[in-house]
Parts: structure tokens; C-alpha cells; sequence
């Protein structure tokens, strides 16, 4: 109590205040979105027109005019981070610089714009703030988030798709609920890590599960495989801890994903049929429910912008003619992206967009190898592979993944380069991200 007066004593930091304020508005919009829950609104056909969001356009001018008023002040030492960790920052470069080229110039500054402040927010906030106050603003989102949408399913009939009669929650479609448990999920076991005592402990295991159940209940075959691959992950670190002691934990665990890419290779190779067989036990079937079609037909526009593309998130253009290419080639079944991240990014930056991307992932494998941390291994195979069949990675609107891979990358590059918030009111600058092990 002595210790809590003490500290309200204490004057208060109007920059770090309003570095948290950002943080959590950026965390909050991230996963609700500005949408009102359940407006008919929401449910519009979404091929018909490029819309104009007003109160996205508001919240991503205060964060981006109230970042600069950090900036200001905190300039030496987030600049220092930029500077340090290079390749992210030139990425979104080249996403506001491809509007130049875009055939829509104005909705691609404007939608790299907000991945630009996305990334500022993002980069204040870990580099300044205790990343235990950010943690806590995460966990109070995701309880939010799915706690509302289990009561929603459970009892608001809009909740249910009707398409596919799942569970849908406060999103547009199934696929949408499904992706944001799974970063649940991934939140949900760092939030096990972090903890200490047996109670929160016990509450984060409840959020474990209620992210499984949503995704099962979704019946989304990508992020149900996405969840498949994190158990096994789970015990693949679980086996590598057992060896740690011996000193060779890190060598079994290569040996193991040598063992696993050994044999999927034989077992592609000389039974294929059995391995057609494997897509049909999450819904799919080889051609991914059409999607290597997609594939296919994206892959011929790109070899027509193959340097530059057609510039970040204008490609895929609401009412243009493309969309309706695509709807006469699939019988009438419309496409708003290729289905894959990696493909999706050429579409938009071409060649030298992707190659960008490339040093941008390999910096994150490299960092994350050489922080040796199970959590940020598990989070970034999570993003790799939904990515292969969504185009999810740095995708506005939609940008959960493009917020965590964002988050993680940048966490990595504080530690990489000991650029540890400092508390502007004690002398503690000490961070440790746990092990998944623990």
C-alpha cells in the first residue's frame, strides 16, 4: 500500500503515457477492427466498390500525428532501432514508395500509410515501454476478444456463418474468427510462459482453450492445421528440454526436423497416393480447394509487372475489371486475393519488393536462431504457414499477422542490438523473454 501511494506520488510521463495509449489503441483496432459488431453494414457485398473507412482514416491519423509527438521527443533513441535493424523499415519504404507506380496512387499511399504507422507504433512502444505493461494491455484484448465472441456464438444468432453454418463470432466469415484465435492461442501460451503464479497461470490455460475450441468450432482447415503444427512443436521443445541437461538439446531438435524432412521426401515421393489422401482430413483436397488455380493465373500478372508489381494492396481493386476476369475463369467465384502471402507480395512489389521481403524474413531467422527462443520459433513457423495459404502477411485492414510478425521482429531487434526500453522512472532496463520451455 506504502508502495502504491509512493507511486502515485510520482509525476507522470505524458510521453510514456501516451506511448501506452497508442500501443493499446493499436493492439485494440488490430483485433476488433472499427467496425460496429454485427452491423448489417459489415456483411455487404465486399466485390462490389472500394469503400472508405472514415473512422479507420481517424484512428490512424491520431496514432500517426501522436507518434510524431513521440517521435519529437524520443527521436536518438528510435531512430537508433531503425537504423539498427534496416530491413523492416526499408520494406515499408518500398510500400509507400510503390504508389508512384500503382495504377491507383492514392489507395496504395494511403493503405501503406497505415502499415507505416503501424510499424512507428510498434517500434515506440518496445523500444520506451516496459514490455510487461505492454504484455498486460495484450491480455486484456484477447480475453476481450474471446470471451465476446464465445458468448456471441453461443447466443446471437449473426454469429453464425450462414454459408457454411460455423461459427463466425463478430467477423464478416469463418476464416476471419479462426485466424485471430490462433494469434489468441499464440498469445495465450506466451501469457503461460510470462506467469509466474498458479492463478494466472490457470486463467491463461482457460484462454488456451477457449482459443482451441473457437478454431475447431470455425472449422477454418487452415488454421486447424496451424494448430496441429504448434502441439507438435510444443512437444518436439518439450523433447529438446529433456536433452538440454545433456548439453545436446538444440542438436536433437535439428535431428528431428532432419528426420521429419527425410521422410516427408520418401514419403512423397513413393506414395504419393496415400499423401493425396492427407488434405482431405482438414477439408481440402490437392489443389487446396482451387487455390493452386489462383496460383496459377496470379503468377501470369505478375510475370507482366515481374520488377515492380502493381503497387502495395492495389491489385486486388473492389468493381474493377480484374475481379471480374477472375469470377468468369472460377465459374463465378470471385477472388480478392491469391491465397498466398509469398505470391501476393510479388503481385504488389515485384521482384525487388520480394527480394526486400527475403532479407527481411532471413534477418528474422537469423535473430531468432540466435536469441535461441522457443515462443518467437513457435510464432514465426505460425505466420509461415498460414501465409502459404492466405495472403496474410502485410495485409491492412485484415492485419493481425502483419501486427505480430511486425511486434516480433521488432522485439528481436531490441534484444539483437541491447536496445532495451529504459523506464524514464527508474533505473531498470532489464528485459528476458522466457522459453517455452519453462
Amino acid at each position: 500500500m506504502f508502495n502504491l501511494l509512493e507511486k502515485l506520488k510520482e509525476p507522470i510521463n505524458l510521453i510514456d503515457l501516451l506511448i501506452k495509449i497508442n500501443s493499446f489503441v493499436l493492439i485494440y483496432v488490430t483485433f476488433f477492427t472499427t467496425n460496429i459488431p454485427f452491423d448489417p453494414a459489415n456483411y455487404g457485398d465486399i466485390f462490389a466498390a472500394e469503400t472508405t473507412n472514415v473512422k479507420n482514416q481517424v484512428v490512424f491519423l491520431f496514432l500517426f500525428f501522436s507518434s510524431l509527438v513521440i517521435l519529437s521527443k524520443r527521436f536518438d533513441k528510435i531512430l537508433s532501432l531503425i537504423r539498427s535493424e534496416k530491413y523492416l523499415g526499408l520494406f515499408v519504404l518500398i510500400c509507400l514508395l510503390s504508389a508512384l507506380w500503382s495504377d491507383y496512387s492514392l489507395l496504395s499511399f494511403k493503405r501503406s500509410f497505415q502499415l507505416f504507422v503501424m510499424f512507428l507504433v510498434i517500434v515506440e512502444a518496445l523500444v520506451n515501454i516496459d514490455p510487461k505493461i505492454l504484455m498486460n494491455q495484450l491480455k486484456i484484448v484477447v480475453s476481450i476478444y474471446l470471451f465476446f465472441n464465445l458468448y456471441a456464438c453461443r447466443f446471437i444468432p449473426a454469429a453464425i456463418d450462414p454459408v457454411f453454418g460455423t461459427w463466425r463470432g463478430m467477423e464478416v466469415q469463418k476464416n476471419w474468427l479462426a485466424q485471430n484465435s490462433l494469434y489468441c492461442l499464440l498469445s495465450s501460451i506466451v501469457f503461460f510462459n510470462f506467469d509466474k503464479t498458479r492463478l494466472t497461470k490457470l486463467y491463461d490455460s482457460l484462454l488456451i482453450l477457449i482459443s482451441v475450441l473457437i478454431i475447431y468450432k470455425a472449422h477454418s482447415s487452415t488454421n486447424l492445421i496451424a494448430v496441429v503444427i504448434i502441439v507438435f512443436m510444443g512437444i518436439v521443445f518439450q523433447i529438446e528440454s529433456i536433452f538440454n541437461n545433456l548439453g545436446i538439446g538444440r542438436s536433437i531438435l535439428g535431428l528431428v526436423f532432419l528426420f521429419i524432412l527425410t521422410f516427408s521426401g520418401i514419403f512423397v515421393i513413393f506414395s504419393s497416393e496415400i499423401f493425396e489422401l492427407i488434405p482431405g482430413y482438414f477439408g481440402k483436397d490437392m489443389t487446396m480447394s482451387g487455390r493452386t488455380d489462383i496460383w496459377k493465373f496470379a503468377w501470369n500478372d505478375i510475370e507482366k509487372r515481374i520488377f515492380l508489381g502493381y503497387g502495395f494492396a492495389t491489385y486486388w481493386i473492389m468493381g474493377s475489371s480484374r475481379l471480374e476476369v477472375f469470377a468468369s475463369i472460377f465459374e463465378g467465384f470471385k477472388v480478392n486475393e491469391a491465397h498466398n502471402g509469398y505470391l501476393e507480395i510479388m503481385l504488389q512489389l515485384g521482384v525487388v519488393g520480394f527480394i526486400f521481403f527475403l532479407f527481411l524474413i532471413i534477418t528474422y531467422a537469423y535473430r531468432m536462431l540466435k536469441l535461441n527462443n522457443n515462443l518467437v520459433i513457435l510464432i514465426f513457423i505460425s505466420i509461415m504457414t498460414l501465409n502459404y495459404t492466405e495472403s496474410v502477411l502485410f495485409k491492412v485492414g485484415l492485419g493481425i499477422t502483419t501486427f505480430y510478425f511486425m511486434a516480433t521482429y521488432v522485439t528481436l531487434s531490441v534484444f539483437h542490438f541491447n536496445l532495451g526500453q529504459v523506464n524514464h522512472n527508474e533505473n531498470d532496463s532489464s528485459l528476458n523473454i522466457p522459453n517455452f520451455e519453462n
